[in-house]
């Protein structure tokens, strides 16, 4: 399965989440469901197979993720030393797309991404175009010097100046450093990884 390239605000109806903190959401006025009888429809007693898949599919959305990209990298955190929950979330944590979001040099996570595919963004001074580059500790990430003028780029700057416990930025470099490996307490994801790993076990 492809990774979502549909209408965003459809993503954060379905599972009641504003994906990416976007000023403009739907969900104040059309908190459920999108779909024709999305208003009337009755609760349903959901599985934990279902519960399983749900959380899946919310991870997915949340890091705009394919499937085959989430098998991946959750084969990854299972041969990791630890919870393999925390492993998963700290790896799609770390991926450079994120990481350009939490730094504060995009506004949206899916403007974070165009950045790097068009290759605005450096680590260690060394254009990377990759969305899935994983970013180690000690990293500094940066815009290319000739994209400072980027509009986007001054955008988020100007507008977004309080950080994730783990990023610095230096506004006048357009560069952030990972300063530690995140954990798990520091990420704000509403996600419960266990149903997760159980669900991909089987």
């Amino acid at each position: 399965m492809g990774r979502y390239i549909g209408p965003k605000h459809k993503l954060s109806r379905r599972f009641a989440e504003n994906f990416g903190g976007y000023k403009k959401t739907p969900l104040g006025r059309k908190p459920h469901k999108p779909g024709q009888h999305g208003p009337n429809m009755r609760r349903r007693k959901v599985s934990t197979f279902g519960k399983g898949l749900e959380e899946k599919q919310r991870l997915k959305a949340y890091y705009n993720i394919r499937e085959a990209t989430l098998l991946r990298i959750y084969d990854q955190a299972n041969r990791m030393i630890g919870n393999t929950g925390e492993n998963l979330i700290v790896l799609l944590e770390r991926r450079l797309d994120n990481m350009v979001y939490r730094a504060g040099l995009a506004l949206t996570p899916r403007c974070a991404r165009q950045l790097v595919a068009h290759g605005h963004v450096e680590v260690n001074g060394k254009k990377v175009d990759r969305a899935s580059y994983v970013v180690s500790p000690g990293d500094e990430i940066s815009i290319r010097e000739k994209s400072h003028n980027h509009p986007q780029v001054l955008e988020a700057i100007e507008q977004i100046s309080s950080l994730v416990s783990y990023m610095k930025r230096d506004d006048k470099k357009f560069a952030a450093t990972l300063m530690t490996m995140p954990k798990r307490q520091d990420i704000n994801l509403h996600i419960e990884e266990r149903l997760i790993v159980e669900f991909l076990a089987h």
